[in-house]
């Protein structure tokens, strides 16, 4: 587990951005005991949960049970009670602002009618709260404060309009069937399954825990059986060595390559493509047309009817010749 605390009353700002962090909370692998009373903080906090080992959120904000999928951010307003009801381990970057910021927040329409916003984990979004991480993790540089209060407003802002803009929820089957139709598809590729997860608003923990839950077969096995399929097609249709094969398919090595596919396939990728290729009965033919042999040109005024130039000039040669004699 990792966490830290970071208390910014005091930082001088070198602008006069109005919306300036109190406090900043970041933790990975916290794990909240899931019996404990509820707290009152007297501070407006917006609590960015990024990621959890659950499948869904099961807090208690101001009496109002929370039960949504991560990730999601939670608007905790000033003496709110606040209580935590499962103890999976969670990361969260918590950005914590003075009581009188709650009216500016509301001008700006940075507080939603709900407390709760579930949000896709976009590019932006992990850029973002990446940076902001880091950030913290270098406070001498110059203009750290001024920098951290813009990256944490600007992730509030892009949380609640991809908030707004979040299609509906696919059920977790449709997820995991959309990933394994992209793994397939893309099975030559070396897979990020991090990036891959989070593009379907899910952890790499939920993503494997999930996955194993529809498909009987690690999400690696499927890309190996996936290769295998690939190399076989080109076994069929190609005249491919195998080598280059193995190399088009990305596979690990020919040894490596061999061993899988007669697992698979029962034979040898040589013995596959004898017994696989197209035979000549099975081939569909195509005769391109004949060439004439003589050049053809219509008769004059018969139309539909041609003559051989060739045999026209010679018969003209032997009626000319008959006249001279």
């Amino acid at each position: 587990m990792y966490q830290f605390i970071l208390d910014m009353a005091k930082w001088k700002r070198e602008s006069g951005f109005p919306y300036r962090l109190w406090k900043v909370f970041f933790c990975r692998g916290l794990r909240l005991r899931a019996d404990r009373e509820p707290i009152r903080n007297n501070w407006l906090e917006i609590c960015i949960r990024l990621e959890s080992d659950g499948g869904l959120c099961r807090d208690i904000v101001n009496g109002v049970p929370i039960r949504t999928a991560y990730p999601h951010a939670v608007w905790k307003m000033p003496m709110q009670e606040a209580a935590a009801r499962d103890n999976s381990a969670r990361k969260v970057l918590a950005l914590m602002y003075p009581p009188e910021s709650v009216e500016l927040f509301r001008k700006a329409d940075l507080i939603p009618e709900t407390g709760c916003i579930a949000f896709s984990m976009n590019d932006q979004i992990n850029h973002l709260a990446d940076r902001f991480i880091r950030l913290v993790n270098d406070l001498y540089s110059p203009g750290v404060a001024d920098q951290l209060d813009w990256l944490g407003f600007s992730l509030i802002k892009e949380i609640l309009l991809t908030g707004k803009s979040r299609p509906a929820e696919q059920s977790m089957e449709q997820k995991i069937n959309a990933i394994a139709s992209w793994l397939k598809v893309h099975c030559t590729e070396d897979t990020d399954f991090h990036a891959l997860a989070r593009c379907h608003n899910l952890t790499y923990t939920q993503f494997y825990r999930e996955w194993r839950r529809y498909i009987d077969i690690t999400p690696r096995q499927y890309i190996i059986n996936s290769r295998l399929d690939a190399a076989a097609g080109l076994l069929k249709l190609t005249q491919l060595p195998v080598s280059k094969i193995v190399e088009r398919v990305n596979f690990s090595g020919e040894y490596a390559f061999y061993r899988r596919f007669e697992e698979k396939f029962g034979m040898t990728p040589a013995v596959y493509r004898d017994v696989m290729k197209p035979r000549d009965k099975d081939m569909v033919r195509f005769h391109p047309p004949r060439r004439a042999k003589a050049k053809v040109t219509p008769l004059a005024n018969k139309p539909g009817r041609v003559y051989s130039s060739r045999s026209s000039t010679a018969k003209s040669t032997r009626s000319s010749g008959e006249k001279t004699s």
